[in-house]
């Protein structure tokens, strides 16, 4: 690719927008499968999808024009070797620039992430993390023979099986750096123990409850719309905006208040094993408070357009930060409002024990 900058800016946007959209999934997976989650284990998500959108960007792209000239395979193993020893080698800087040996580090290079996520992430050893290098790699190479499977008529890529090799030694020595440098976790935790309620972790449903409202609401409005313009052929300036605006704010605020009214809690706090609990008020009273002066309250803000809204919703927002973290057990300002508190949902700790459990669970 004649500009490596593209592909790196590509592969941070695309990555940061899956993250966005797959973090509630990712959350509610987590504490289910681990009991928790982490801002390492967040960040080494993160990091795979940047570099799994990297990898695609760096050998797919850019896609051909109208004309290009089709080219060939070279399926003769250690072909690189020959084509460097052309080139000078009177010092180190000339090795450094020869071109085959350019491309060989940087196809080693590209798959050492791999093989380090797949040793450090999913707790794979050094075979399988080396067979799924194998795997990507000829997964790449074989999309780029086809023309990507058949989208283009002949290949714009070189099908090289050095290519092939110099990745596959690149996620075993990814493998290999990740045996050394990561410390093994204990892995005997229970998923199912509880675990204290903690301010990142009240933080994080919160973020969880207005990806939710936000990325719900995107949805069923984008849907509607494609509807309107595609199905029933309406025109762009006929558009029904009013029903629109009630697809992406009115349905995920009615399910975020239906799972308060039901269940004590906001769907946020489902995805991190939260449950509301009644702790002055009785039900009927706390828990539409606690809608109001929640997530139905940042959304109804949020969606409003009349001139005091904004400083309204500033107002609540910096409330709520500074009440979860003042507010004893992290209860937050909805919760303080409306006599509740929030406890894990696989069961009660008590304030004595909550400082040895957070030592397990680390």
């Amino acid at each position: 690719m004649s500009d490596p900058v593209a592909p790196a800016l590509i592969a941070i946007v695309l990555g940061v927008g899956l993250a966005i959209v797959l973090l509630v999934p990712f959350v509610a997976v987590s504490y289910r499968r681990r009991g928790k989650t982490g801002a390492w284990w967040m960040l080494g998500w993160f990091a795979l999808l940047v570099y799994v959108v990297a990898l695609w960007a760096y050998t797919l792209l850019p896609l051909p024009s109208d004309s290009y000239a089709c080219v060939g395979t070279q399926l003769v193993p250690f072909a690189s070797l020959a084509d460097a020893q052309t080139y000078p080698h009177a010092s180190i800087g000339e090795l450094l620039r020869n071109p085959a040996i350019q491309q060989v580090v940087l196809n080693i290079a590209l798959f050492a992430p791999l093989g380090f996520l797949l040793r450090s992430m999913f707790r794979r050893g050094i075979i399988v993390a080396t067979v799924g290098g194998f795997g990507a790699s000829l997964l790449i190479e074989l999309t780029q023979l086809t023309g990507v499977w058949g989208i283009f008529p002949c290949a714009y890529r070189l099908f090289d099986v050095d290519d092939l090799m110099a990745n596959t030694l690149g996620a075993l020595i990814g493998s290999l750096v990740a045996l050394v440098v990561v410390r093994r976790r204990n892995t005997s935790q229970v998923a199912a123990t509880p675990r204290p309620v903690t301010a990142g972790r009240r933080l994080l449903g919160m973020l969880c409850d207005v990806l939710i409202v936000g990325i719900l609401g995107s949805v069923l409005a984008v849907g509607f719309r494609a509807v309107e313009l595609y199905l029933l052929g309406i025109p762009f300036d006929r558009l029904n905006t009013t029903v629109e605006t009630w697809l992406a704010v009115g349905v995920p605020l009615a399910a975020q208040l239906a799972s308060v009214l039901i269940t004590g809690s906001t769907l946020g706090e489902h995805v991190v094993l939260l449950r509301g609990r009644a702790a002055g008020l009785p039900p009927v009273l706390g828990r539409p408070l606690r809608f109001v002066f929640g997530i139905g309250g940042y959304g109804i803000l949020s969606a409003s357009l009349f001139p005091s809204s904004a400083l309204l919703l500033v107002i609540l927002c910096t409330a709520t930060l500074i009440t979860l973290w003042a507010s004893k057990n992290h209860r937050g300002l909805a919760c303080v409002l409306s006599g509740m508190t929030v406890v894990d949902a696989r069961g009660t700790i008590d304030e004595d024990t909550s400082e040895q459990v957070t030592k397990l669970s680390n």
